[in-house]
């Protein structure tokens, strides 16, 4: 999954960011991320028809690259290869009005 310089609002801080900016204006920003996915691994099937939820689940690993700038300063991680991955899922999930 990939995304490149994304507009986003920097705020600075959770609690400001939680106030829309009533502490301090947010100023424009940028990101960009790469998720890389690892192979195979196992597959998880749920149904919970008490709680009105389905889904199809693949546990993986992932690492990140990314990368954004925010008022002048730019930040970067790592190479992916030095992340590592303690968990990671992708997959489809059905409930409220969805779920069958």
């Amino acid at each position: 999954m990939k995304g490149g310089n994304i507009a986003v609002s920097d705020f600075f801080t959770i609690p400001n960011n939680l106030l829309h900016g009533a502490i301090e204006p947010p100023v424009p920003a940028t990101v960009s991320f790469a998720v890389l996915w690892g192979g195979a691994g196992t597959r998880i099937k749920l149904r919970d028809t008490v709680n009105g939820f389905a889904g199809n689940f693949l546990e993986n690993t992932a690492s990140i690259l990314w990368s954004a700038s925010s008022g002048g300063l730019q930040y970067q991680s790592g190479p992916a290869g030095t992340s590592v991955s303690v968990f990671a899922e992708v997959g489809h999930e059905r409930n409220g009005s969805f779920f069958p």
